[in-house]
């Protein structure tokens, strides 16, 4: 058999117009190992080509189409590849772009069964994508950290920024919080739980910088998972070291087109009673697309957010299908937001203007298989899910599809993003707002080769979409800050914290203070010795000096005393200023409760009346399908009474056409026997009047059409001697035919002079 390979050409961008740089779809193709090694495989690849070779069990090849299939990607990990390769080439630029500001997208594609999942997440000794873009994301800036809630999510898709008081307060109301609610503070897992511990336990464990400083067994999750996990040690230096950062992460799942919060705070005894709540996909202020009213989870270490990760694995939806004991039904996306702002010209606080903020993220999503009912064997409920995959899978292949068009062919076709909540909610990175990959997954096995050829057919014209190159925010407020100023603050800070703890050892051979010098010498050698007059004067210079010092100690004892005075009274100041602010603060939290309780109000009834609208769009859609499905009823009635109309004046026409031709053959045949009976009138010409007359009758009887008049006139004499002395007269038998039918008084036999026409053109009317 001789082999037939098709590739697929490559295709140029047509350069009409200078555009702005762009970077195709990064698509790379990942091979899942045999189950078995006795199993078959349908493919060959080589580091960045897949050859796909038809199994006799493939429809190519029952319909006698043997040509192998070639797919050519950035790069191919084998069976063989590890995950930490997988990871250093695809998802490592990723996490740098996320710390340089700018946004990024990872799908992983393919047919359920084919990996994606396990590529995406891994497993506790062999990590996944995810686990190690944590892992460098928090080995980069753990040293550049900000305090827990100094950035606060203003539930529109943007974070403000909070003084340290602010942040201190809410730390304090989430403790609270936590031990209102009866969370368990023995094994924390999460820093407000820590926090907790501490205050329970031992406060002295809690540094000032309000990090933990805890045994590793405490932050030890009771997750094996986590417990037993080999982190990435991976560490990116390439970062701005004079901002601050906070993380923040987000867990959805889009099921059956509709989008759930798998973090959302509610309990899950809630949740056995009572689903999820649908969210929405709105645009903000500056028209990116994000979930409205999403919760968003701080998170200050890997673990932490792991355990929001597992908190909405237990949520995700899962099923037992043919194919797959976990199959997923819906798709998970795990979004990864850093914001990070400059600090203040000392290097200590974050400045505290809401512009110099920056905001990037990373989208991990966990595309659901796409599946052949006749395998998977769905039925009810799991055919409902498997469709609603399909669709969306479908949609985002239409989008892919239309955008290659509009840049190949300089068309302005109307991407449908809408179609599905996928792809509404990543329509900003197809439109230029961060770098798009994909990670094809592949079962080699011959039983899934039809589903592969669509699949790679599908990734391979995926890179020839040409996303913009995002360029990284840089923020300018026109402040003047000096580089390094961290480092510098830092530095200051540790040297005076050296001068606080260096220790002097006095010298205790050297007098703390002296009145004097050394005393002269107190032995009398004789008696004129001057040795009482110099004592004597000795002991005036102490007395002397020792009232100097008595005074200057009272002035400083009164200029000390004063100074206490003065802060007392600036302490006294200091109590009230303190007690107006707490009042003020009290007043302040008072107000922003309530307008939080007004704005919880307003977002419930605004998304009441969302749902509303979606439920009026919904009605006016199966309206407008009703609509259409009668007017199209209507179409097709007034073409089938036209087709009537048509076939009822073809038939009419017919039997017009039918009854001209009957009389035409009835007058030949009438004019035909008239001309027989003149002739035998005529030859009977010496015969008598009444007999004729009766002759008449007699051949009148034969015609069906004049049988009665024949039977009138053989049974009357007096007619007949009538009607044979006018055919004496005229000799012509029309005339006497004419004239016994307009003086004949039988019956109710009365024509008009209408008659004579239709007896010449139409015997047959006689009968009437």
């Amino acid at each position: 058999m001789a082999e037939n390979r098709s590739k697929t050409p490559a295709r140029k961008t047509p350069g009409k117009f200078k555009q702005p740089p762009k970077d195709p779809v990064k698509v790379f193709c990942r091979l899942k190992p045999l189950q078995n090694d006795g199993d078959i495989s349908c493919l060959m690849a080589t580091d960045t080509t897949i050859t796909l070779v038809p199994p006799e069990s493939c429809l190519q090849y029952r319909a006698n189409n043997f040509k192998e299939y070639q797919y050519v990607f950035k790069q191919v990990f084998s069976e063989s590849s590890k995950q930490k390769e997988v990871f250093d080439v695809v998802a490592l630029p990723l996490v740098g772009d996320l710390i340089q500001g700018k946004n990024g997208l990872l799908f992983t594609y393919g047919v359920t069964g084919s990996g994606k999942t396990y590529t995406m997440t891994g497993e506790p000794n062999d990590g996944g994508i995810l686990p190690r873009c944590l892992d460098v994301l928090f080995n980069s800036i753990s040293d550049y950290q900000a305090k827990k809630f100094v950035f606060k999510p203003d539930k529109m898709n943007g974070f403000e920024v909070l003084s340290e008081v602010e942040a201190m307060l809410e730390r304090q109301r989430e403790l609270h919080g936590d031990l209102a609610t009866g969370k368990n503070v023995k094994t924390p897992r999460s820093y407000t739980s820590v926090l907790a511990y501490v205050v329970l336990t031992d406060s002295s464990q809690l540094t000032s910088d309000g990090f933990e400083k805890l045994p590793d067994q405490i932050m030890k999750n009771s997750d094996e998972e986590i417990g037993f996990r080999i982190p990435d040690t991976t560490k990116i230096t390439n970062l701005n070291d004079d901002n601050t950062f906070g993380v923040f992460v987000t867990y959805v799942e889009i099921y059956n087109n509709g989008i759930y919060d798998l973090l959302e705070d509610i309990s899950d005894d809630i949740l056995r009673n009572k689903s999820l709540q649908v969210k929405l996909v709105r645009e903000d202020a500056s028209r990116n697309m994000y979930v409205h009213g999403v919760t968003e989870v701080e998170v200050k270490s890997t673990n932490e957010a792991f355990q929001a990760f597992y908190k909405g694995q237990k949520r995700k939806r899962m099923a037992h299908t043919a194919l797959n004991a976990e199959s997923s039904r819906s798709h998970s996306v795990f979004t990864v937001r850093l914001v990070q702002a400059p600090l203040d010209c000392r290097g200590e606080a974050v400045v505290q203007d809401k512009r110099a903020i920056c905001i990037s993220q990373l989208s991990l999503v966990d595309l659901a298989g796409s599946e052949r009912t006749n395998r998977t064997k769905n039925t009810g409920q799991r055919l409902r899910e498997a469709s609603n995959i399909n669709n969306s899978l479908l949609t985002l292949r239409l989008c892919l599809e239309t955008l290659r068009e509009n840049q190949l062919q300089g068309t302005e076709k109307m991407v449908p993003y809408r179609e599905s909540k996928m792809t509404h909610l990543f329509k900003n990175y197809f439109d230029g707002d961060g770098q798009v990959e994909m990670i094809v997954c592949v079962n080699p096995s011959v039983d899934d080769f039809d589903e592969n050829v669509h699949v790679l057919k599908f990734a391979e014209m995926t890179q020839e979409v040409q996303v913009s190159r995002a360029a990284p925010l840089r923020v300018d407020l026109g402040l003047d800050l000096p580089k390094g100023r961290r480092n510098a603050y830092k530095n200051l800070e540790d040297l005076r914290r050296e001068i606080e703890n260096e220790i002097v050892e006095p010298n205790m051979n050297q007098p703390i203070y002296s009145l004097s010098g050394p005393f002269p010498c107190l032995e009398l050698m004789n008696p004129n010795d001057s040795t009482i007059m110099d004592l004597t004067h000795f002991l005036e210079l102490r007395i002397q000096r020792r009232q100097a010092m008595q005074e200057e100690i009272k002035k400083l004892e009164e200029e000390h005393i004063k100074r206490l005075m003065e802060a007392d009274r600036d302490l006294v100041l200091l109590k009230q200023e303190n007690s107006l602010v707490k009042q003020e603060l009290i007043s302040t939290n008072l107000s922003l409760e309530n307008e939080q309780r007004k704005n919880v109000i307003l977002e419930n009834r605004l998304v009441e009346k969302d749902n509303l609208v979606a439920c009026l769009q919904r009605q006016m859609n199966e309206q407008e399908k009703l609509l259409r499905s009668q007017e199209l009823e209507l179409q097709e009635k007034n073409i089938k009474i036209k087709q009537k109309a048509v076939e009822k004046e073809y038939v009419k026409q017919r039997c017009n056409d039918k009854i001209a031709a009957e009389k035409e053959k009835l007058s030949k045949e009438m004019e035909t026997r008239v001309k027989e009976h003149q002739e035998q009138l005529q030859v009977a010409g010496n015969t008598n009047p009444a007999e004729k007359v009766t002759i008449i009758g007699k051949e009148l009887k034969k015609v069906e059409d004049f049988s009665y008049i024949g039977s009138k006139i053989t049974a009357n004499g007096k007619i007949q001697e009538e009607i044979g002395q006018r055919i004496w007269k005229s000799g012509q038998f029309y005339h006497v035919v004419k004239d016994i039918i307009w003086r004949w008084n039988i019956g109710n036999l009365e024509r008009s002079t209408g008659l004579e026409e239709e007896v010449r053109d139409d015997p047959q009317s006689l009968r009437c």
